[in-house]
């Protein structure tokens, strides 16, 4: 689920920002945003929530890729809490779902130089092959093939630290200082093939644990998808503030 948050990033690159010619107002890809910070943090949470449908299938004219499915290269999860004691790795993970995030608040804090959004995404579908080596209950346990997943109801916060970009010709831009990734998931599923060799009957009774105790696997699985989304949006996050003029931003 890694990159679940590429809206974010792109929608803010996609909004490109030309500020008016009245000091207080800044015209965001058509909506015209007042400057004072509750305003302003409404007004661009509306503006993205308009563009962010569009992601799926990319937008040409702005050069923005399609966001689905989303990639995740490689992941790897340690699990050794109660009677879990495993070593997973996944990889050429594909997320589909975040297209259709929706952004419920923005908040523009100018002084502390940061930028708040909290989401909400209906559900993410994830498949890929995984790997896995260790003991429940006391059991072995192996597996080596491909995996499904969802996780639904998800609420997440993204929160972006903006610095200065210092330009020799012109006005400082925007600088994506640091991202970070937040996120809960209500409920989730997963199913993985060819557990324990291909035996039907133990592959199915590990899937039954599995997700009869999802909360503890997410848990675990929650940090490196994180980092994961976290690597994917700030680059994206880089690009779209660094249209901005940081003065009209960071006091």
């Amino acid at each position: 689920m890694v990159k679940m948050w590429c809206g974010l990033g792109i929608s803010l690159f996609i909004l490109g920002s030309v500020w008016c010619d009245e000091k207080s107002y800044v015209n965001f890809g058509g909506f015209i945003c007042p400057k004072e910070e509750k305003a302003l943090g409404r007004c661009l949470r509306d503006a993205m929530n308009k563009y962010i449908p569009q992601l799926a299938s990319g937008i040409s004219k702005y050069k923005i890729p399609p966001c689905e499915p989303l990639i995740i290269k490689s992941l790897s999860v340690q699990q050794h809490t109660g009677p879990i004691s495993m070593t997973s790795s996944f990889k050429d993970v594909s997320v589909r779902g975040p297209s259709t995030m929706r952004l419920t608040d923005v908040e523009v804090h100018s002084k502390k130089h940061e930028i708040e959004a909290k989401l909400h995404i209906p559900e993410l579908r994830m498949k890929g092959h995984y790997n896995l080596k260790g003991h429940l209950l006391m059991l072995p346990v192996e597996g080596d093939g491909e995996f499904t997943s969802k996780y639904g109801d998800i609420n997440a916060t993204v929160t972006i630290l903006l610095g200065r970009n210092k330009t020799s010709n012109g006005p400082d831009t925007l600088l994506c200082k640091d991202l970070k990734v937040k996120f809960h998931v209500a409920h989730a599923s997963m199913h993985m093939e060819n557990l324990f060799g291909g035996d039907s009957e133990l592959g199915a009774a590990m899937n039954k644990f599995l997700n009869e105790n999802w909360d503890k696997l997410s848990e675990e699985l929650q940090e490196p998808i994180e980092e994961a989304l976290r690597e994917f949006l700030k680059p994206l996050a880089e690009h779209a503030f660094g249209a901005l003029n940081a003065d009209d931003i960071l006091f």
